[in-house]
């Protein structure tokens, strides 16, 4: 069973990379022809701007894809994860083996929350924002079925304060 990040805010961020990364190369362009006609000193500050907006654009969409949206499968060996553009890349998943996963916890926040699944001496953290409810809700019960709840959900302090 595969558990992939898909989210209404998630399919609007996926299209709106295509807007700053545009706008900041035609930007870029444009004032890169207007300083090789009239060598303004503004027009080479607006370049920089825009080549700058243009690399963070660029990185954001690099980090989303690669780094942060991570694809969640359930099956008899154990979890798999990899980031959603390994996926395209036909990239084999992670595999952490049920042997090794001790349990699991569903942390909720203020901001949504996360479940907490501790596989040998590291945490996997599966942020609750990044699926849809009824998605995250069969992923937590897919990974309940094989493992046990190490504790009561916990609370962030503000939450606990509120």
């Amino acid at each position: 069973m595969s558990f992939r990040p898909d989210s209404p805010l998630n399919r609007l961020v996926i299209l709106w990379p295509g807007v700053p990364i545009a706008a900041c190369a035609l930007g870029f362009v444009l004032a890169v022809v207007e300083i090789s006609e009239t060598h303004s000193g503004a027009f080479a500050a607006l370049a920089i701007a825009m080549g700058c907006g243009l690399a963070f654009s660029v990185g954001l969409l690099f980090h989303s894809f690669f780094i942060e949206w991570i694809e969640v499968t359930v099956t008899r060996e154990g979890i798999a994860l990899r980031p959603v553009a390994h996926a395209w890349l036909n990239r084999q998943p992670r595999l952490v083996p049920w042997d090794r996963v001790q349990g699991m916890n569903q942390v909720i926040t203020r901001e949504g929350g996360h479940l907490e699944i501790a596989a040998g001496s590291q945490v996997l953290r599966l942020d609750r924002a990044l699926f849809r409810a009824d998605t995250f809700a069969n992923l937590c019960a897919a990974v309940a079925q094989r493992t046990r709840q190490w504790g009561a959900a916990a609370y962030d302090d503000e939450l606990a304060a509120a």
